[in-house]
């Protein structure tokens, strides 16, 4: 498992002085907090992914009028 370039075990050490930085409510509640804005990030993500087809879909309909016009 290698996510933005770090693995499980440095993973493991990160989550282990977190825990002892921030202590055990902190740590919850920094993983409340992180967990939000990762679903945020999804869904912002999401939403400009379908804005970006919706997009493209109507250049390709433009593209496809454009071809027709140049028929006649």
């Amino acid at each position: 498992m290698d996510v933005f370039g770090i693995g499980a075990n440095e993973l493991i050490v990160i989550l282990i002085l977190a825990a002892i930085v921030l202590g055990p409510e902190r740590l919850a509640r920094a993983a409340r907090e992180a967990g939000k804005l990762i679903r945020n990030i999804k869904a912002y993500l999401g939403s400009f992914s379908d804005e970006l087809k919706n997009e493209l879909d109507m250049l390709d309909d433009l593209k496809k009028v454009k071809d027709d016009l140049k028929k006649f």
